[in-house]
Parts: C-alpha cells; structure tokens; sequence
C-alpha cells in the first residue's frame, strides 16, 4: 500500500499514464520503477519534475504518514481496483488514482445518482428534492452530493431519514469536514454511506477543491440531477461534466421569475438536460425495479460456527459480496477463510457467484 499511495502523490502524471502503468506492471513498486527509467536522460522541465519527486525521501515520509492518519482515524485507502472503487468513475480520464473512504455501504451496491443545486435554495427547490427521493426510496439507488448548504445537504439528509445509501464527496481531507456545520451529519452519511475524498485525511478545504470534487460526483454516477441553479456555480460545473463523461443529466425546471432557477432552466433550453418533470423518467433511463423483499436470514447458531457466523453476517448485509470485501471485513487470512466459505457452501447457507462473488441461499 504504502508505493500505492506514493504513486498517487506524484504529481504532473495523468490519471491515464498512471492507470497504464499500473495495468500493466501489477504494482506500483514496478510501476515507479519503470517510469523512473523512462525518465532517464529527459530534461524536460516536467519530466525533471517527476524525477524529482520519485528520488524524494519526503514523498516516502508523507505517503507513511497518511497511511498512520487514516489507520488511526478508521479511513479505508481505496485504489481504483478496489471493490469499493465507483465502477463508473475509473472510466474517467480525470479520475483519482486513490480515494479515501469512511464508512461500510458499497457504492457499487446500488445505481448511483447525483443530485446537486444552489446553497440558496428556494422551497420549491427542498420540496423537489423531497418529492424525488421519496419516490425512488423503494428502488436500489444510492444518492451522490457535496454536503454542502442548500441542495446537497439536504439531499443527504432526507436520504438518511429514508435510509437511502448515501455518499458525500468532500473538497477536503475526511478529518476536516466543510462546512464544520455538518460535521455531524456527515456522522450519519458514513453510518448510511460514506464519507469520501481524494484528498489526504487531513487536508483543509480549499476554494479551488470544489470545482474539482464535482468531477468525482458527477464520474460516480449514472446520472444527475440540478434542482435550482444560478447562471454559474458548483452544479453548473457538475452539470457539464457529466455531460462529459456522457451520463445523462436532468435539470428540474423552475420559475423564470427567480434567479436560482436561472441555471436550470437554461441546461434544459440548451439541450444540456432533460427537463424532470416527474421521478420515473430516472427509473426508465437506469431501467430499475423495485427492490423486493427478501426474507430475514436466521441461521441456526448451533449449527455453526463463530467464524462462520461472522461470515455469513457479512455477506447478509449485501445483495453479493466478492471474496475481498468479505476478508476486508472479516480480517481473516486467505486460507482460513475459504475453508469457512467452504463451509458455508456444504451447510447450504451461502452459494457461489461468478468472480469470486457469494450471496446467500434462501
């Protein structure tokens, strides 16, 4: 891990060379060595630059430290290739090497769907947001923001009164939640979500993290959606990038009348977004269902194990599980854990799945 995060410090290298060096040595140990080859005899001011940080022992110093920060403070050191890793946003050309996680709810568990807007949000704006979610409760969704003001905190917070997923991606390091007034309902968030960042843990917010931050919701989702929005502004931004990364985006319309509506309204007249007048438009484009009920799991404690109990309370909580989120959570070594899989598996409580994948047999 400790190369991973290395790697992800350098700075002036692209998402898509480091993905590409990554892909194709395995590791990032190798990974570093052959660009650091590569970068032999270049001169460049830029490839001095790269060259530079490699044979720094600062950069070593810090990747240890983040790594001592997030151990400390239960933060989860996620690669792209990591199961937790949104599926959606390593397809983009912009995407974080490494993000940084809090929390237990999977994001790709559920179809994620961003829904952003003004910090000086109107009612209609709150009631919209209102109304949406309460429709899409009963689906597999999973609700992407900024934990800002306005729009996006109250996304969050009327998805945790639903207990709907929710996942809030910061403009800086989880230990320094922003704005401070959320801090506890960022609390919540990582209880029914989680909390994420491709910023270091305790990285300050900074006025310049924002713009950025945006690409992250929008690259994890399906879709987004603006509920009010001035002329210009952190949804607006979201707004073109998801129409960048060509996921659809809907704008809610609003009064001509007010200033907030402005940004909404203009997305739809441009043909930027599909005008929402009505929440199953979002289920017909991701093509979902209802989620059904499923039957409460009851093992029969006599019958098994401690260690297989722990496993199988793991992968209940889930729809499917791979075999690397369940040794995440279970901390089990490799062996030991697929003799209790093993089983699992003869006891008919579990069944396998393509890709390393397990799921509970009713």
């Amino acid at each position: 891990m400790l190369e991973t995060v290395i790697f992800s410090l350098i700075k002036g290298l692209p998402f898509s060379i480091k993905k590409k060096l990554m892909d194709d040595h395995k590791c990032a140990k190798k990974a570093i060595e052959n660009l650091r080859i590569k970068l032999t005899g270049d001169n460049s001011k830029t490839g001095l630059k790269i060259t530079k940080q490699i044979n720094s022992k600062a950069i070593i110093v810090k990747a240890e430290k983040i790594i001592e920060d997030c151990r400390k403070s239960e933060i989860k050191i996620i690669p792209y290739w990591h199961d937790f890793y949104p599926k959606d946003l390593v397809h983009c050309i912009d995407a974080p090497l490494i993000i940084y996680m809090k929390g237990e709810r999977n994001p790709n568990k559920q179809n994620l769907i961003s829904i952003v807007g003004t910090r000086n949000c109107t009612d209609y704006g709150l009631k919209e947001v209102k109304r949406i979610l309460n429709y899409l409760k009963p689906y597999p969704i999973g609700i992407v923001s900024g934990l800002a003001y306005g729009i996006d905190i109250y996304a969050h917070r009327i998805s945790n009164e639903f207990d709907m997923a929710n996942y809030a991606v910061l403009g800086s390091g989880i230990n320094k939640i922003y704005p401070k007034n959320h801090l506890e309902d960022s609390r919540k968030i990582k209880e029914n979500g989680m909390i994420i960042s491709e910023h270091i843990p305790n990285d300050e917010p900074r006025a310049y993290h924002f713009p950025r931050r945006n690409r992250i919701i929008a690259g994890m989702s399906k879709c987004t959606i603006v509920i009010e929005s001035k002329k210009t502004g952190g949804a607006m931004i979201t707004a073109r990038l998801a129409n960048d990364y060509n996921r659809d985006v809907f704008a809610v319309p609003g009064n001509n009348y007010q200033g907030y509506s402005i940004g909404s309204n203009l997305l739809i007249q441009r043909h930027q977004a599909t005008i929402l007048n009505h929440p199953k438009q979002i289920l017909e484009t991701l093509n979902l269902e209802k989620i059904e009920d499923k039957p409460t799991l009851k093992p029969k404690k006599n019958n098994l194990s401690k260690d297989e109990n722990l496993v199988l309370e793991i992968i209940s909580k889930n729809t499917e599980m791979s075999i690397n989120e369940i040794q995440t959570q279970s901390s089990m070594k490799t062996s030991f854990l697929n003799f209790v899989l093993t089983n699992l598996e003869i006891k008919q409580y579990i069944e396998p799945k393509i890709g390393n994948f397990y799921k509970i047999k009713f």
